[in-house]
């Protein structure tokens, strides 16, 4: 229980505190009731009584609540099978809101929660905050507001009277939120606690958000107009030397590396034209800001793409027997075998594999009594190519002149037939002898069970799909309902695909088949300088690539391992990186953060823990504080980020606000509610707008972008575990902010933040409350 700190209760509250334990004690009740009517529902008389249960309570409810029945009768019917159901959401915590309304000349009370569920006995409503439409009324109205909703394509008007935030302890009514503060129950009964529920997102002196943003052109991104002395430095660096540029976030790695691109462009126009620059990023997001931050140094011409668009062009102009269909993004556990250093290993036994087989059927075809398979097998050089090239100049040495006619021709036809890369493709990502021996150096980062799913996986995809299967059925018979493919939603759906890893595998089988990046169908782009940011998120192998690609060592990397966060891409050390690009270069170190603000700079090198570096970025500037926010369930959560969001939009407009959720599932669910209040966009494929307003997203999308306000809103332990992957998520999650941060926790708070800066105690969640974080 919690100390009493506020004052006692009035009369007043005294008969709202009965007036919500009434209705607490009847929820729980009805969830309870509810529970017992599920269970044994794989009993086919225990669902048609629940059916026929639930119909008497569609036929009770008012036209606002019967969407809400509707959606458990589907729910009952879909789980047939299923012998016991989960109970309809938190039986010691059915809702987390309350509010009364009056429509059609009758007042009813409402309850929010995560699922739905109307029990007219005992007259408890409970609706899904997300899905149901007179939730709208309780994000969107105050009390004595009036309200239009559409239910079922009609039009509801009524007055919302009461509005109330509660939470429970232990099954108990344990707070009420009223104007000022909340009514919370304390050893000595309940008591009124002042305090803000919801903080204001400004600065902490209270002047406007918007005289401390920078300036910026309407809908455009915000770039620095001055460099400085190190940065500019680097620009005086010569156009053939590589650069290395390395820092923190928010240091100007990117502002560099685009400002270079300018610089040298115009420096030297006869070498370095900028149709024939290449600027690689990871993620969509980061390739439209860098597209317009090259179009504000006139530099329209650059070619800016992300890896997977810029390896799929050269793979498909190079190899055009490649499937047309390319599949959805694969398993976790494939991409990560295809992306691992280890499949190098794998390769070169192929490559052996390879080179035995040619030799054996060289010296059984001209019957070389093993002489021609010796002198091949005896070669190691790299490039198969190479030994066999070597070998037949041995081999041709000592051949009599009639021999050395047909040794030439057999010889030019098996080297004619290397860059035929398809069947080794498949034999490498199929064959699992072969993979276990990638899997053997790869320190238990490839255990047998993803190498058995990478093996089924391409199993799959060798398939024909159904389309070339039923090829000899009536075409029409083969038209889906909804217009898809026969095989999409199925197994099958991989069938006839490509994955986008694999172009950088038959690339790098190319090259160490022939020695060369071209085939009969075409060649490899050339490019006069490469940029390449978040360089810390790029596989060996994909470097590899991209290094093939350079005319000259032309290049600029920059990046920051401290923000790799896909543990597909298996980063090394930063020599590794420029090794593996095959270029030689000392890194420059940028140390001081233009983006964020001393609060912020401070919170993300704690978050970091064990994995920040040893000294931590100079802030530019002061800031307001991060904001911290314990809160008990995901429903107190979207309550309090709409409020907040909607008096910061109130305020100031010209705010851009990011809401950046761990996954991209969660990143739709605090979207589906938002959008109840106020206007926000959901970005999952890059297309930010830098403009103001509020946009969600998740994580991977927002690599080296920058927002105003950047909101956490699901810092809880399940989502943040004490892991160092999960430390540079967050990491890279809050320093997207310019201004200030606000990391919110539904339920059990993520081990990772500093909850409870020095000298304080973090605001327990059944309390309600936002506290600044004081690093």
């Amino acid at each position: 229980m919690l100390a009493p700190r506020g004052r006692p209760v009035t009369a007043g509250e005294s008969a709202l505190i009965a007036e919500q334990e009434r209705l607490a004690v009847a929820a729980r009740d009805a969830a309870r009731a509810a529970q017992r009517r599920l269970e044994g529902a794989g009993c086919g008389k225990s669902v048609r009584a629940a059916l026929a249960s639930l119909r008497d309570d569609y036929e009770a409810a008012g036209e606002e609540d019967r969407p809400g029945v509707l959606a458990q009768m589907h729910e009952v019917a879909a789980r047939e099978d299923i012998r016991r159901e989960a109970p309809p959401g938190d039986l010691d915590a059915p809702y987390f809101a309350h509010m009364r309304v009056r429509t059609g000349g009758r007042v009813r009370d409402v309850l929010l929660g995560t699922r739905p569920l109307l029990d007219a006995g005992r007259g408890v409503t409970v609706v899904d905050h997300r899905r149901a439409p007179i939730a709208e009324v309780f994000f969107t109205c105050a009390p004595g507001d009036e309200y239009e909703i559409e239910v079922d394509g009609r039009s509801v008007e009524g007055v919302l009277e009461r509005r109330h935030i509660v939470t429970f302890a232990r099954g108990a009514l344990a707070a009420v939120s009223v104007p000022g503060g909340a009514l919370e129950r304390s050893d000595d009964g309940w008591r009124f606690e002042p305090g803000a529920l919801v903080p204001t997102l400004t600065r902490a002196s209270g002047q406007p958000l918007a005289a401390e943003l920078p300036s910026r052109g309407e809908g455009g991104p915000r770039l620095a107009s001055l460099l400085d002395a190190a940065q500019t430095a680097l620009l005086r660096r010569a156009p053939d030397e590589p650069l290395l540029v390395l820092g923190a976030a928010g240091c100007g790695k990117t502002t560099v590396a685009l400002h270079r691109v300018a610089a040298i462009c115009r420096a030297a126009p006869d070498r370095f034209d900028p149709a024939r620059v290449l600027v690689v990023v990871p993620e969509p997001g980061l390739l439209h800001l860098a597209r317009r931050m090259l179009a504000d140094l006139s530099m329209e011409q650059v070619l800016v793409q992300t890896f997977d668009d810029w390896i799929r062009g050269e793979a498909r102009r190079l190899f055009p027997w490649l499937p047309p269909r390319e599949a959805e993004e694969a398993p976790f556990g494939i991409r990560r075998v295809k992306r691992h250093p280890a499949l190098t290993v794998a390769i070169d036994a192929l490559i052996e594999e390879s080179t035995r087989e040619i030799a054996s059927r060289l010296d059984r075809l001209l019957a070389g009594h093993g002489r021609i398979r010796a002198a091949i097998e005896a070669r190691t050089e790299t490039i198969l190519d190479e030994r066999l090239r070597l070998a037949g100049e041995v081999l041709l040495a000592e051949a009599a002149p009639k021999r050395k006619r047909l040794l030439e021709g057999a010889l030019r036809e098996e080297r004619r037939k290397l860059e035929r890369v398809r069947g080794d493709l498949r034999r490498l990502v199929g064959d699992r002898a072969l993979l276990d021996q990638a899997a053997r150096v790869a320190g238990g980062d490839l255990p047998p069970l993803v190498l058995q799913q990478l093996t089924d996986h391409t199993r799959r995809q060798l398939d024909d799909p159904s389309e070339v299967r039923y090829a000899h059925v009536d075409a029409d018979r083969l038209i889906t309902l909804d217009g898809r493919s026969l095989d999409d939603g199925t197994p099958d759906a991989t069938a006839g695909t490509v994955d986008v890893e694999d172009y950088a595998i038959l690339l790098e089988l190319l090259y160490r088949k022939t020695g060369r990046t071209s085939t009969r169908a075409g060649a490899l782009s050339r490019y006069a300088h490469l940029v390449l940011d978040e360089a810390q998120e790029f596989a060996p192998i994909e470097l590899r690539a991209l290094g093939r690609a350079l005319a000259g060592g032309s290049a600029t990397v920059a990046g920051d391992a401290a923000q790799r966060i896909d543990r597909t891409s298996h980063f090394a050390s930063w020599d590794a990186v420029v090794g593996e690009l095959g270029v030689e270069v000392a890194p420059a170190h940028l140390e001081t953060s233009y983006r964020c603000p001393r609060p912020l700079v401070e919170m993300a090198h704690l978050v970091l823990g064990p994995d920040a570096p040893p000294s931590m970025p100079r802030a530019a500037r002061e800031g307001p504080p991060v904001l911290l926010s314990m809160l008990p369930d995901e429903g107190h959560a979207a309550v309090v980020i709409t409020e907040a969001l909607r008096d910061l939009a109130a305020r100031e407009p010209r705010a851009s606000v990011a809401v950046i959720a761990h996954d991209a599932a969660t990143a739709r669910a605090v979207h589906e509610v938002i959008i109840r209040a106020l206007p926000a966009r959901l970005v999952l494929d890059g297309s930010f707008t830098f403009a103001p307003g509020v946009e969600v997203t998740e994580i991977t999308q927002v690599k080296g972008l920058e927002f105003d306000l950047v909101i956490v809103p699901d810092a809880d332990a399940a989502s943040y575990p004490d892991t160092p992957a999960h430390r540079r998520m967050l990491h890279v999650a809050l320093t997207r902010a310019s201004h200030q941060a606000w990391i919110v926790a539904p339920g059990a708070p993520s081990p990772l933040v500093p909850w409870a800066p020095p000298g304080t105690s973090p605001t327990p969640p059944q309390r309600m409350k936002a506290a600044p974080a004081e690093p």
